[in-house]
C-alpha cells in the first residue's frame, strides 16, 4: 500500500490546495457551493477533466488522483458537484453517449460551463416509468434529491430496468424542476417528468461493470472529501481545546477532554486507512473496498462531527464556526447512496 503520494499527485494536491485557499476563505467555507466562476477556473486548470478517461478527452486520473482532490475540497469546506458531476456523471456519459452528446456534456462539465445532475433510484427518491414509443421512449414520474438539480443542464437518470441510463435535457418539455435548499445550504432539486419523450441517442449503453466501476469511483471521491472535512474539524478543535479556558487552565488539560480528543484522531486515523486501502485495491476488490470504506467513513464523520461540535460549547451548532457548518455539511455526505446503512446493507448480501 503507497502510504505517500506521488510526485505528480504531490503536485497536483499542492495545486488545488492554493487554489481552494485563495478562493473559499474560512469566513465563507460552508457556506454554499463555489461560485460559477470559480468551478469554470477549476476547469481551465484540468481538475474537472480528471476522471474522465483519455479516449474521451479527459485526463484519465485514478482512485488516488481523484481522492487526493476530493479530500482538498473536503480540508477547504469548499462545496460543489466534484463527485456527481465531474466523476459520476462525466465518466457515465464518457463511456456509453453516442458521439454527439459525449463531445457536448464532457466538454462543458470538464470546462466547467456546465453541471449534469444525476437522479438515482432508492428507498424515497421517487418512482419513474418508462414505455417504449416508437424508437425512443416516454418517461413519467419523479427524482427526488438530485443534488445541484437546481443549476443543472442536463441530468443523468438511472432506472431499474431498460433503458437503465437515459440523458436527459434540462430544457426538454415535460421536465420541472422544483429547487431547494438542503441542510449543508446546496441547492438539490425535485425533478419531474410527465410524458417526457427521450430519443434512442439519449440512452447511455453503459455495461454493468462499468456502472459499478463508477459508482465506486463517486462513493470513493465522496469519502475522501469526508475525510478531508473531518481533518479541518479535527485540527479546529484541537486548537479550541487548546484555547478555552475554565478555572483558569484550557480545557484540553483536562483528561476527559483529552480522551475525547483522542477519540477523534482514532476516528480520523481509520477512516483514512481504509481510504487508502481502497486506493490500493486491485480492480476486482475495488468496488468493495469503497463500500467497505464508506460505511464506516459515513458513521465515523458524523461521530467526529458530533464530539467536535459538542467540544465547541453553544457556539459550535451556530453558523458562526465552521465546525457548525462543516457538521451539517457531514450530515448530508454520510447519508448519500442510502448512507452506511445502506453500504452494509450492499457488503452482507
Amino acid at each position: 500500500m503507497m502510504l505517500e503520494p506521488t510526485e505528480e499527485q504531490a503536485l497536483l494536491r499542492d495545486m488545488v490546495s492554493r487554489f481552494l485557499a485563495d478562493h473559499v476563505p474560512t469566513d465563507v467555507a460552508g457556506r454554499g457551493s463555489l461560485p460559477l466562476a470559480d468551478w469554470r477556473a477549476l476547469g481551465d486548470l484540468g481538475v474537472l477533466a480528471l476522471a474522465v478517461p483519455e479516449a474521451a478527452g479527459g485526463l484519465g486520473g485514478g482512485p488516488g488522483e481523484i481522492a487526493i482532490v476530493a479530500e482538498a475540497f473536503g480540508r477547504a469546506a469548499a462545496m460543489g458537484p466534484l463527485a456527481e458531476c465531474a466523476v459520476l456523471c462525466a465518466c457515465l456519459i464518457a463511456d456509453g453517449g453516442d458521439q454527439a452528446s459525449a463531445s457536448k456534456w464532457i466538454g462543458a462539465i470538464t470546462s466547467g460551463q456546465a453541471i449534469v445532475a444525476y437522479g438515482g433510484p432508492g428507498e424515497g427518491l421517487g418512482d419513474l416509468t418508462v414505455q417504449r414509443a416508437g424508437e425512443g421512449w416516454i418517461l413519467n414520474g419523479e427524482r427526488r434529491l438530485v443534488r445541484h438539480g437546481a443549476g443543472a443542464g442536463a441530468f443523468i437518470v438511472a432506472l431499474d430496468d431498460a433503458p437503465h441510463l437515459l440523458l436527459i435535457e434540462a430544457a426538454t418539455p415535460g421536465v420541472a424542476i422544483l429547487p431547494y435548499a438542503l441542510a449543508d445550504g446546496e441547492q438539490a432539486a425535485l425533478v419531474r417528468f410527465d410524458a417526457v419523450e427521450v430519443a434512442c441517442e439519449a440512452r447511455l449503453q453503459v455495461t454493468p461493470t462499468r456502472r459499478r466501476r463508477v459508482i465506486a469511483m463517486t462513493q470513493l471521491a465522496i469519502t475522501a472529501e469526508m475525510i478531508g472535512l473531518m481533518q479541518t474539524l479535527y485540527e479546529a478543535t484541537v486548537d479550541h481545546v487548546r484555547q478555552r479556558r475554565q478555572f483558569g487552565v484550557a480545557i484540553g488539560s483536562f483528561q476527559v477532554v483529552q480522551h475525547r480528543v483522542a477519540r477523534l484522531f482514532i476516528l480520523l486515523e481509520q477512516s483514512r486507512s481504509l481510504l487508502l486501502r481502497a486506493i490500493s485495491a486491485d480492480d476486482d476488490a475495488f468496488a468493495t473496498a469503497v463500500t467497505e470504506a464508506f460505511a464506516y467513513v459515513a458513521d465515523a464523520a458524523l461521530r467526529l462531527a458530533q464530539d467536535a461540535t459538542q467540544l465547541h460549547g453553544g457556539m459550535g451548532v451556530t453558523e458562526d464556526l465552521l465546525v457548525g457548518r462543516g457538521h451539517r455539511r457531514l450530515l448530508v455526505l454520510s447519508h448519500l447512496f442510502g448512507g452506511a446503512i445502506a453500504a452494509r446493507a450492499k457488503l452482507a448480501a
